[in-house]
């Protein structure tokens, strides 16, 4: 891959051991020039033994942070340390496939790309929240991208140029979810960049196992959109025909229970009456906000 872009990976962990391990040998599997990559992670005093997993690879740059700082700004402090023209990030419960860097960087790449942003697939599909995750598409860029109002990437599945996180001045350190899209917004109002999607570029995420699990990432997303609201007003639009749409979606999968085939069916129902109500919910609470001082 002669010419290959410099590409910095840049990943933030907390309390991670449980996936850390998967995640590193996925990163050290990447096929790319080793001249051409490095990796980052930011352990954000993490008080399992994270920091002792990714300490082991010699090859993994880490950043260790005395205090929770959140992952928004862990991510900052790893761009601040990469070098590559190219800025990829990941997180800490995901697996890229070994051609995700090929197949994310592959030429060409308009001009006006500021991100290009990849597919992001269940890891497994163990459970019966894992396949309504999986089903719903609610990690999925080909399912979130096309937003009501502009596009939005996560971080689970991208590649930014470093020049335009510079002028973008990265990541807003002081909320705890959707900082990802607050940037890609700002990117593209902004800058006037795009975001260029490449579903062949694979990143494999562990969706959330349980019940719990799901009410809580509904919540985080509710409080999501509300930090979004505030901050974006005049564009991000909560439109009454999408809500009963939702309610629809509702009376239709309760329509499909006595049709067969499908063995969750009969769970369907409730996981997205539990997920709009976990959104409203995080709503109502409002933005999620960092805690800038005090222990970790």
């Amino acid at each position: 891959m002669s010419g290959a872009p410099s590409v910095s990976i840049v990943v933030p962990a907390r309390n991670a051991a449980g996936d850390i391990e998967r995640l590193l040998d996925a990163l050290m599997s990447l096929e790319w020039p080793a001249s051409r990559l490095e990796r980052i992670v930011i352990d954000d005093a993490s008080t399992d033994d994270t920091a002792q997993r990714i300490a082991s690879r010699s090859t993994i740059k880490v950043i260790h942070t005395t205090r929770r700082i959140g992952p928004y700004a862990a991510r900052n402090l790893g761009v601040k340390a990469a070098t590559g023209d190219w800025i990829a990030f990941t997180d800490a419960d995901c697996a890229p496939r070994v051609d995700w860097l090929q197949k994310l960087l592959a030429e060409p790449i308009p001009a006006d790309s500021g991100a290009i942003a990849g597919e992001v697939l269940a890891l497994e599909t163990t459970t019966a929240t894992q396949r309504f995750i999986e089903s719903q598409g609610l990690m999925k860029h080909s399912v979130t991208l096309p937003h009501k109002a502009l596009p939005g990437f996560s971080t689970a599945s991208v590649a930014i140029r470093r020049d335009v996180l510079t002028r973008l001045r990265g990541f807003r350190e002081d909320v705890l979810y959707f900082g990802d899209m607050e940037l890609s917004w700002r990117m593209q109002l902004e800058q006037k960049a795009r975001i260029l999607f490449r579903p062949e570029a694979v990143v494999l995420h562990r969706h959330r196992r349980t019940v719990g699990a799901l009410w809580s990432q509904a919540v985080q997303h509710g409080r999501g959109v509300a930090f979004m609201k505030r901050n974006f007003g005049n564009v991000y639009r909560i439109s009454l025909t999408e809500q009963l749409g939702r309610l629809g979606g509702v009376a239709s999968a309760t329509g499909r229970i006595a049709a067969g085939g499908d063995p969750d069916r009969w769970l369907t129902p409730g996981f997205l009456s539990l997920w709009y109500a976990g959104m409203l919910a995080g709503y109502v609470r409002g933005p999620a906000w960092v805690r800038t001082a005090g222990p970790s």
